[in-house]
């Protein structure tokens, strides 16, 4: 390809790659050969590459203050998580009624830390454990909130609300893809590549 068959626009597009050295030979031949020509577009590139960025550095503690962040966000999900597990498993071994129900509050309530747990850990960068097993523990736990909700409902007003327990399953699923603390069924069921993803 000649010099004067390439257009302006084309040795634009290309400048990029010129730039940052990685451009083929003949490219480079080309893109030089367009310069010679064009002195408005030499004076560009001269300018770009007298323009530098001032390095940056990262904090020496930075990956170690990262790393203690992540453990504490972690050891406070698992903490929260034990803590509404039993709580909410609490109300359907208590007597009297109001005595579960207080569990039952505080159960719930120790729901939403946990999933503000989530969400920073979500800011982390830290991936969903793979496979059906992670997704199954939400199913399970929302299963069984949805259940404990329906039986207290159900002792004290009557009626059947034993369908919570599958708004329970769909809620907890919904809610860990979200906060992406599960994959979701697309992501389960893409292929695992050389590099994990």
């Amino acid at each position: 390809m000649q010099a004067h068959e390439v257009t302006k626009d084309v040795v634009r597009d290309l400048l990029p790659v010129y730039l940052a050295g990685d451009a083929s030979a003949d490219t480079r031949a080309v893109v030089e050969a367009f310069l010679a020509q064009d002195a408005e577009l030499r004076q560009i590139v001269e300018a770009a590459g007298t323009f530098s960025l001032p390095p940056l550095e990262a904090p020496a503690s930075l990956e170690m203050r990262s790393l203690e962040r992540t453990r504490r966000l972690l050891g406070r999900k698992n903490f929260w998580l034990g803590f509404a597990v039993i709580f909410s498993l609490v109300p359907l071994v208590l007597k009297p009624w109001w005595l579960a129900d207080a569990a039952m509050l505080i159960g719930l309530g120790a729901w939403v830390p946990l999933l503000i747990a989530c969400r920073e850990l979500k800011a982390t960068g830290l991936e969903a454990p793979r496979g059906w097993l992670p997704r199954l523990f939400w199913s399970l736990v929302g299963f069984q909130l949805g259940w404990t909700a329906g039986y207290l409902i159900h002792q004290q007003v009557g009626g059947r609300w034993d369908w919570l327990w599958v708004v329970g399953s769909g809620l907890a699923l919904w809610l860990g893809e979200k906060l992406h603390q599960i994959q979701t069924v697309k992501e389960l069921n893409r292929p695992t590549t050389l590099f994990g993803k």
